[in-house]
């Protein structure tokens, strides 16, 4: 079983620190890795979560700049070395708020640590208050959002409504896939990360290609029934992989396709939305004709 890898983005300020240590907690029966990377030249947020007893082999400092960036991916190889070499249940990076976190499965390639780990997803905070107005003039915050897997909009406690509304709008503009939670101090359902990681499909390293990956897309809920959706996929040529859970007059129903046919049982405990996943360039036109055929708002 390959270590998964979590990735936490951002920018300056939005909090990715709180958002670490909130995961610590939650993560609290796990052996879990944590590489931090600073941008300025102090390590901040690195001090900080050594306080939370984290073992000093178990945590890993870059500073100066993204470890994302050509001058910085060998330190990151080498952090990543050192951490697996632990025998870590997961590891946590904290990307600095400069990141693009585009290019990191193709590094986790090139530095030869594709068969012992392997990118899990990416959580990008975004802050209600001022992610949106810096993102006008930074194109970091755009990629950061548009290679999330996960979109924590945090601080809504203290954003006017109409800025959280404008914050929602340019998520879902820049990526229509990811699944959005509206937070507060970055608290959120952990529980579908810990899905996740027991998930082997999530794990397979030909779905983490460049060159080679699938479209993907979260359906959390679909109008009419849900026997009429799924023939309504099941005749889609291009479909890889459906999994996850709907819900039908008050009953919970757990959704996955067999190869032959997708099929439906009730479920009681796993309420992970359902993901679509497609042949690459393929999801928009498969999202497309579900919301013609009125499944899809």
């Amino acid at each position: 079983m390959k270590t998964p890898i979590v990735v936490l983005t951002g920018f300056l300020g939005s909090g990715k620190t709180t958002l670490m240590q909130y995961l610590l907690h939650q993560f609290s029966d796990k052996k879990v890795a944590v590489l931090v990377n600073d941008f300025g030249e102090v390590p901040v947020d690195a001090a900080v979560l050594s306080g939370h007893g984290i073992p000093d082999d178990m945590l890993y400092e870059v500073n100066g700049g993204s470890i994302f960036c050509a001058c910085l991916k060998d330190s990151f190889a080498l952090g990543l070395k050192a951490l697996v070499e632990c025998s870590p249940d997961l590891i946590l990076v904290e990307a600095s708020g400069m990141a693009d976190p585009s290019g990191i499965s193709p590094m986790i390639r090139n530095a030869g640590l594709a068969d012992v780990c392997e990118l899990m997803c990416t959580l990008c905070v975004f802050d209600a208050i001022k992610s949106l107005k810096l993102a006008q003039n930074l194109t970091t915050i755009e990629r950061q959002v548009s290679n999330a897997h996960y979109i924590l909009l945090n601080k809504i406690d203290i954003a006017p409504q109409k800025d959280v509304d404008a914050a929602t709008a340019y998520i879902r503009e820049k990526n229509n896939r990811a699944i959005i939670f509206p937070t507060t101090h970055c608290r959120f359902d952990v529980d579908r990360l810990k899905k996740e990681m027991e998930n082997p499909f999530a794990m397979m390293p030909s779905l983490n290609t460049s060159d080679n990956r699938p479209d993907a897309f979260t359906v959390e809920s679909v109008n009419g029934p849900i026997d009429a959706f799924l023939n309504a996929l099941e005749k889609e040529e291009d479909l890889l992989r459906v999994k996850g859970c709907l819900t039908e007059n008050g009953r919970h129903y757990y959704i996955s396709d067999t190869g032959a046919a997708i099929e439906k049982r009730e479920e009681k405990e796993n309420l992970t939305p359902v993901v679509v996943i497609t042949m690459q360039d393929k999801g928009e036109g498969v999202q497309n004709r579900l919301k013609e055929a009125g499944f899809l708002a």
